[in-house]
């Protein structure tokens, strides 16, 4: 596994400065292919990056992008819990820049493995830039601690059942973040940086500390 790259910055700068970080990857990844897959996460942290992000004078200039979401709570786009609708909210509140597109996860559809097949069968073969949180338990996407999905191999997307609500979820399996070629983990506060040291130390264990599956990216922090 290739050595994880730990970039801290100061509370008040690590929005703006995650984003641009972010930013400058996609666009390297635009002129040397003309075309970027990235996948988008939800949570706290990722609300803070996307509200700076949006306003970083290239965001609204790029053409070429596709916007995928890593998981999805199985509720309507319009839901406060849905990461779509946080998205739409933040980092496209100003409109989806013109040359690019969003899929969203159809997670409040009626048959939930149908919705997944139908968004794994979207899926580039390898995105090429992944964003995580990670939650203080180690989990990453909807890939919670101990969960069978950890152990998927051939499928993509799952529905799942999560250990706190919305419990019903779909997210991507671990073959995904493992194939994309550059992962970024939005890790802001002291405990995701005591979980990053924790997943350190525990050689192998994917099973209890999913978050290893990002070992080898580069996590964007504010403590370490």
């Amino acid at each position: 596994m290739n050595q994880t790259n730990i970039e801290q910055y100061d509370v008040a700068t690590w929005p703006i400065l995650a984003a641009t970080r972010i930013q400058n990857a996609i666009k390297k990844t635009l002129l040397e292919h003309g075309l970027c897959d990235v996948m988008l996460t939800g949570g706290r942290s990722a609300a803070k990056l996307y509200k700076a992000w949006r306003n970083l004078p290239y965001f609204q200039q790029m053409t070429g992008v596709s916007f995928y979401f890593g998981d999805e709570r199985c509720v309507p786009p319009d839901h406060p819990e849905s990461n779509y609708g946080m998205a739409m909210q933040t980092l496209f509140q100003n409109g989806v820049p013109a040359g690019c597109s969003v899929f969203r996860m159809d997670a409040d559809a009626i048959n939930l493995e149908a919705a997944a097949q139908r968004y794994a069968d979207l899926l580039p073969d390898a995105v090429d830039v992944l964003l995580l949180g990670v939650g203080e338990d180690g989990h990453v996407a909807s890939l919670f601690p101990n969960h069978v999905a950890l152990q998927e191999r051939q499928r993509r997307v799952l529905p799942i059942r999560g250990p706190k609500p919305p419990f019903e979820r779909l997210t991507i399996t671990p073959q995904v973040i493992t194939k994309a070629r550059l992962v970024f983990v939005l890790a802001t506060g002291s405990a995701k940086a005591a979980m990053l040291s924790t997943a350190l130390n525990n050689p192998n264990d994917i099973a209890v500390f999913p978050a290893r599956l990002t070992l080898g990216g580069t996590w964007l922090m504010d403590h370490v």
